[in-house]
């Protein structure tokens, strides 16, 4: 078993993208510069992120070696988003937690910690002040941004454009209406804090503070501080543009780099949901698509994107090996192996460290037995893994530690037959479409392991592939006798359609002890590979927040989804909605994903409905429902077994069902 930790041991040869962040922020010409190293959940970000703040240890150098004099003159702090989420002000919040870090630093803190002792007194009073730079803060940012004169801004008129109104649930879009009433209210609020001796006199004005955390940073006597800021896509949108445009308007100065580890899509996200730019395209009648102004956002916030590419078959095999390796040679041994490793990577980087690298680096000796099967193993299963898990570091160790719970699961109740690459098989399709697993568990269970369908599919595709191309004829009747067999339409998109012909083929294999070792669904072993992306959540929670414009955005973002993310999502209301069978918001969400022809919305509807109790379900939801059924010849058939049902019990949806389709 692994841990689903970070780590800064290489296994993935992401070093390379740790080295390159390293020369830019270690470039004067470069500073100062904020840096995002995007991927998606569970590429790599903070194993990179880890990575650098390693190198930047002098200690990792020899005494008086060139890099342990460079890296002597740079400070490198670490700060973690997520733990903050909590504070009231997340600007003050990270601010504060850089200054203190850099306050605590062996090489840097003791020149500085009066000069921190005073700009930390300044943050306190910004966030007594409600320094929050909530709707008021966009002229202030903008003047940063796009150039125009900021000192022309008066101190009271800074914090009165940082003094905002109460967060409510629904930000209203930043607008210049009414400013000088708003200012006239700030200043008041302020004069109030300064009487009533609940703050420190502090000089709110940005430009000062930039200047005096700039001074600090000269007196530190540094070449550069690099500021690793994790974890920021697990924050909540609100935070996400905090902590941004907290680095932006006050951080952002000589010597520094800021770099960044997130989700782009949810950092626009992010910006979306504050700023609304849906509303003000709207309100300013601006031909600039909504999204343009998001990405446009987004670029002036952080300069240099750099995405972590997904891991290749030939990576995802390697990096299988090396898990073993350290999980099960000894120490010094699996220190071998890394080593190795390296010095492979170094000559030919898409070469994979596999069976024959191993036994060389132990110079010959003979391995463990267990850790020869895994090694072959992992040669047989990264393809199917790759495939499945889309190239995803976190997802294959979750993967792998689920496998091994159930080969040690067959081992402990005897079961000598079962095959790994079968096993791996079923388990992606598990991970990936949980409702096709589900459906072949019926099928088996009810044919004695040997699913009839599973061949007609197999035997199917396997007579498409082999076709010869100018023989149309022959490919159409093959399609239609695809659509003869009687499968959903999940059945049919080209994931599963690949998934079919993998090799192992399952029409002749037994599955009913594969799906033993599996009966625990999800439930247990396999939950912590099934966890949702952050961009995921972030569109359910939007998709049912009963906000028109967040239900807008959600749906434009749904479409954009890849398709496990978008088959995730589908899942989600399968669970949701049943839970909350008589909040209307979950059947409005997926009407209006089926309104813009999300695959599988149709029929994730009809088993929502099929699921739910009738008498819980709105009325509302039948009167929409059969709108939809109306409107498409195609939904109408889809959607038919829903409303037969519906309109068969004694409920206000079948009520109202039964009074619009009287003839059923």
């Amino acid at each position: 078993m692994w841990s689903d930790n970070e780590t800064t041991e290489d296994l993935l040869g992401f070093q390379v993208h740790a080295d390159l962040i390293r020369s830019i922020v270690t470039d004067p010409k470069m500073l100062p510069a904020t840096i995002g190293i995007f991927g998606d959940w569970g590429s790599g970000k903070t194993s990179v992120m880890k990575m650098l703040e390693k190198s930047f240890d002098p200690n990792n150098y020899s005494e008086g070696s060139e890099e342990r004099t460079k890296y002597e003159k740079i400070a490198c702090l670490y700060f973690n988003g997520w733990l903050f989420e909590g504070y009231d002000d997340a600007k003050s919040a990270i601010i504060s937690s850089i200054l203190l870090q850099l306050s605590e630093h062996k090489r840097f803190g003791p020149r500085i910690r009066e000069k921190v002792t005073n700009l930390l007194k300044s943050v306190d009073g910004m966030r007594l002040a409600r320094f929050g730079l909530k709707s008021g803060i966009l002229p202030t940012l903008a003047a940063l941004l796009f150039g125009a004169d900021i000192t022309a801004i008066s101190s009271t008129g800074v914090a009165s454009a940082f003094i905002g109104k109460k967060e409510d649930s629904e930000d209203t879009a930043p607008k210049t209406d009414g400013m000088e009433e708003s200012k006239e209210e700030a200043k008041d609020d302020l004069q109030k804090l300064i009487k009533a001796d609940k703050m420190p006199s502090v000089h709110l004005e940005v430009r000062s503070f930039r200047d005096q955390f700039s001074e600090l940073i000269s007196e530190c006597k540094i070449d550069s501080l690099v500021v690793l800021i994790d974890d920021l896509d697990r924050c909540s949108p609100e935070r996400i543009v905090d902590n941004l445009e907290a680095i932006k308007l006050f951080l952002n100065v000589e010597k520094t780099a800021f770099v960044i580890g997130a989700d782009p899509r949810i950092v626009r996200h992010a910006i979306a949901t504050r700023y609304k730019p849906d509303e003000i395209q709207k309100q300013d009648d601006q031909e600039e698509s909504a999204n343009r102004l998001v990405i446009d956002y987004l670029e002036k916030l952080i300069q240099i994107p750099y995405q972590l590419p997904r891991l290749s078959p030939a990576e995802v095999e390697t990096y299988m090996v090396l898990l073993f390796c350290l999980r099960d040679l000894e120490k010094e041994d699996g220190k071998k192996c890394l080593m190795a490793f390296n010095s492979l990577r170094a000559d030919n980087r898409y070469a994979v460290f596999g069976y024959k690298n191993v036994t060389s680096a132990l110079e010959e000796r003979e391995i463990p037995d267990s850790l020869s099967k895994s090694l072959t193993f992992c040669a047989a299963s990264a393809p199917l893994i790759t495939r499945g898990l889309k190239g995803n570091p976190r997802q294959v160790k979750r993967f792998l530690n689920a496998f091994v719970l159930r080969k040690q699961l067959a081992e402990v109740a005897k079961l000598t037959y079962i095959r790994d690459e079968v096993l791996v098989k079923l388990m992606v399709l598990e991970y990936v479409h949980p409702e096709q697993y589900s459906q072949l568990y019926e099928w088996q269970a009810k044919e004695d392991g040997f699913p009839k369908i599973i061949k007609e599919l197999e035997e199917a595709i396997s007579a498409s592939e082999s076709t010869v191309d100018n023989k149309e004829d022959s490919k159409e009747e093959l399609e239609e006798e695809k659509e003869t067999i009687e499968i959903g339409e999940d059945w049919k998109t080209p994931f599963v359609q690949r998934w079919i012909a993998m090799e192992p083929l399952l029409s002749e294999v037994d599955l009913r002890d594969y799906f033993w070792i599996s009966r625990d669904r999800l439930q247990s072993t396999f939950s912590d590979i099934s966890m949702v992306s952050p961009i995921v959540r972030r569109i359910l929670e939007d998709l049912i927040s009963g906000n028109k414009g967040k239900l807008n955005r959600a749906v434009k973002e749904t479409i954009a989804l890849n398709e496990d993310e978008r088959i995730s999502l589908l899942t989600q209301f399968e669970k949701h909605v049943p839970r909350h069978p008589k909040e209307k918001q979950g059947y409005d969400a997926l009407h209006a994903l089926i309104e813009e022809n999300v695959d599988g919305a149709p029929e994730t509807l009809v088993r929502v409905l099929n699921e739910c109790p009738a008498e819980s379900i709105p009325a509302a939801v039948g009167i929409r429902l059969d709108t939809l059924a109306r409107s498409n010849g195609g939904l109408k058939e889809t959607l038919k077994p829903a409303i037969y049902r519906l309109v068969r019990t004694k409920s206000r949806v079948g009520t109202v069902l039964k009074k619009r389709n009287p003839e059923i």
